[in-house]
């Protein structure tokens, strides 16, 4: 797991927005193995040549520069950061935020392997085929049972697993709030503007834009600071 301080660079906007300009010019391909994440550039991480530390982090030459930085694919993340030593400290995270604001990006930027992520647009996919963000309405029921399914699992703290990431928009902040009380959980917020939002899905979900677009404006109106 990342280090508090570690998290916050992650979540910042300077961060994310070089990250985003990274890997159109990667092409959307790993660095490591070669395979293309054109359809899923979610699963595409920025992997700092020259480790980041509490002592460099607010260096740009360090932190910021694209030279430092390689895009590789969170598999061959996984393999690099193998050769450290991590504790299980099972830590759970809400990450929060209005559809197409970074949040399983963010995510799959700081999590390791052994770390159980609940993502609505990954069980849709496990479990409908379709390409990831393509959410058939059909199987809603199914997939909200699957994730409260997983939540409870991480409440009662069943399994091996080390931390646990729940990913979704929680617009509402008295839901939100409830839901990290009762699994001891830390929020973290992905904040973006509508017109971000609206820009990344334009980008990213290809024929699905105009669908996303409107799942980012309900999101905006039913969200409470």
């Amino acid at each position: 797991m990342s280090a508090p301080w570690a998290k916050k660079f992650y979540n910042r906007k300077a961060w994310r927005d070089l990250r985003e300009q990274l890997i159109i010019t990667a092409n959307f391909l790993c660095a490591e193995c070669g395979e293309s994440y054109l359809k899923d550039s979610t699963q595409l991480v920025g992997h700092h040549i020259k480790e980041l530390t509490p002592a460099n982090i607010n260096d740009a030459q360090i932190a910021l520069n694209p030279s430092n930085i390689k895009i590789i694919c969170r598999k061959c993340h996984d393999k690099i950061h193998q050769r450290f030593e991590f504790g299980n400290e099972h830590n759970v995270y809400l990450v929060y935020g209005a559809p197409c604001s970074g949040k399983s990006t963010y995510v799959n930027q700081i999590a390791r392997r052994g770390d159980l992520i609940v993502d609505l647009d990954a069980i849709y996919s496990a479990l409908s085929g379709c390409q990831y963000h393509d959410n058939p309405n059909n199987l809603s029921r199914t997939v909200f049972a699957v994730r409260d399914t997983l939540i409870e699992q991480i409440r009662l703290r069943s399994g091996n697993w080390n931390d646990a990431y729940i990913v979704g928009g929680y617009p509402r902040k008295l839901q939100r709030e409830q839901l990290a009380a009762k699994l001891g959980a830390e929020l973290i917020y992905l904040e973006t503007t509508p017109e971000q939002a609206k820009a990344t899905a334009t980008m990213t979900r290809g024929l699905l834009a105009a669908q996303w677009h409107g799942y980012i404006e309900r999101w905006f109106r039913e969200f409470e600071p």
